[in-house]
């Protein structure tokens, strides 16, 4: 048996980091909600798609692989953004995949702030691949060598608002059944976010993030920076060129994040994640993540009331 990696499994299914492989975990995520809140779905007021890849605690057997997919496309004559994500998780034996298509609704306040509502539905689905793990020892009583694929159906509903500053809050997984290994199946969990951005220069601002989740019997909350570099004062465009930012999360974890603009349509970024606590220290690379979005007029709050865009 690969010592490491049944350590890597047992760990991560009893400790508080269990979180992210019971659902998946971008730092990134602050540039793409819709992963997880369907109201979040074309809050770009564009049309795009976003890929994600996460290596967890590289330099163990069997460290996590997260890789997530999302379209979204907002339409004005109907106030509504479409959306649709595509996730699979990866640790050790387990295999976890989800598909989602949302809807969100928009509603405009006379200040050029917005108030949306979303829902998503689809199926989750877990496979164990015992055979995966090479065992020395086939046949141990411990090993459970006949578990099925597993389906259940998956919602999700949330809100979030947009205008001098963005807050947003999403209860995901309702409807999930029980799988044969509870602790592996998401519960149902809550999070939420809060963020504005103002400016510091006429070519530099500054956008504080901070955040909460709930997940059964877990509790984290996070907060940190972001700082763009070269923008431009107009209300119509995206164009930082470049961002770098920090986050602290009380699991006792720091990312540090970094992208850039590419062209006014692309854009890719880079987080590094390093934890303090047990299990983290044991992987000796830490957590890489990379990002990548393709929007085909991807506009910044506007006509929003976000102060970093103010005259």
């Amino acid at each position: 048996m690969k010592q490491k990696l049944f350590i890597l499994v047992i760990a991560g299914l009893s400790s508080a980091n269990a979180y992210a492989q019971s659902d998946f975990d971008f730092s990134q995520r602050w540039f793409n909600e819709s992963l997880y809140n369907p109201a979040a779905v074309g809050n770009s007021l564009s049309t795009g798609f976003f890929l994600h890849t996460r290596s967890q605690w590289l330099g163990l057997d069997g460290a996590p692989i997260t890789l997530a997919g999302a379209f979204d496309y907002f339409n004005q004559p109907l106030h509504s953004g479409f959306g649709a994500t595509v996730a699979a998780d990866y640790i050790g034996v387990y295999q976890t995949y989800n598909f989602r298509l949302a809807y969100a609704y928009y509603m405009q306040f006379a200040s050029g702030a917005m108030m949306s509502f979303g829902l998503s539905a689809g199926v989750l689905a877990r496979h164990t691949d015992i055979n995966a793990a090479q065992l020395d020892e086939p046949g141990d009583p411990v090993v459970d060598y006949n578990r099925d694929k597993e389906y259940t159906p998956d919602f999700d509903f949330g809100l979030e608002y947009k205008g001098a500053f963005k807050f947003g809050v999403t209860v995901r997984h309702i409807g999930v059944r029980a799988m044969a290994d509870s602790r592996y199946a998401p519960s149902v969990n809550i999070w939420a976010y809060l963020s504005s951005r103002f400016n510091i220069t006429r070519s530099m601002s500054v956008e504080p993030i901070a955040s909460f989740t709930y997940r059964r019997d877990i509790y984290r909350a996070e907060a940190g920076a972001l700082l763009y570099f070269f923008k431009t004062r107009n209300l119509h465009t995206y164009n930082d060129r470049f961002w770098i930012g920090a986050v602290y999360r009380s699991d006792h974890n720091i990312a540090l994040l970094a992208g850039m603009n590419l062209t006014s349509r692309i854009r890719i970024g880079y987080s590094f994640d390093y934890g303090v606590d047990d299990v983290v220290n044991i992987a000796t690379y830490g957590t890489h993540e990379l990002f990548f979005a393709y929007q085909f007029n991807r506009q910044f709050y506007k006509d929003v009331c976000c102060p970093a865009l103010r005259n």
